[in-house]
């Protein structure tokens, strides 16, 4: 691994292409020397997605029997795909078979962390911005980043919890506290 501080994307559908648009937007601010993504199937009718990718400035990754397929679609490669793993700080897999490629990821060396998306349970510990930000150990390679429905819920159960112990709960009613029907004489 080099000294430079280099994002790799694996996967360019719901979650990966708008990821790999906003590290490329923000990579200058967030001190990311550069970005690059792995893209698996050369499909024809995405070259406009790809090539938006590529202007915006990340690099294309490919697996090396697919590389002329990538070039004939007019794409340039720069990277293979487990050599931009391995070049690689972050890895973050927006794919929904990240458990299956977790034994290729921990055969390579280089980056200090794999992220997979919410669907991947038991990639790694799991973790939601603002929930359990103690629970990360920057010693720990592999994260799994809890759906956006997790995440929410997540968020709603712990602000509930807050608010219920900023009050005084009970557990014992006086008549005072009960509705006039549940204290009314039989």
């Amino acid at each position: 691994m080099s000294d430079k501080r280099i994002v790799h994307i694996i996967g360019t559908g719901t979650i990966g292409e708008p990821l790999i648009g906003l590290f490329c937007h923000y990579k200058d601010a967030w001190g990311i020397d550069e970005v690059t993504f792995h893209k698996r199937t050369p499909l024809s009718d995405e070259r406009g997605k790809v090539n938006s990718m590529l202007r915006r400035g990340a690099l294309l990754a490919t697996d090396a029997d697919r590389k002329d397929a990538f070039q004939e679609l007019g794409h340039k490669v720069s990277y293979e795909a487990n050599e931009a793993i391995a070049r690689a700080t972050v890895v973050i897999d927006c794919t929904p078979v990240g458990n299956k490629l977790k034994p290729n990821y921990e055969k390579i060396a280089g980056p200090k962390v794999y992220m997979a998306q919410g669907s991947e349970f038991g990639f790694g510990r799991q973790y939601a911005r603002g929930v359990n930000d103690e629970a990360i150990d920057l010693n720990e390679r592999f994260v799994q980043i809890v759906s956006c429905n997790t995440h929410n819920i997540c968020v709603l159960l712990k602000t509930l919890g807050e608010k219920a112990s900023d009050k005084k709960v009970g557990v014992e009613s006086t008549p005072n506290d009960l509705p006039a029907s549940a204290t009314a004489e039989t």
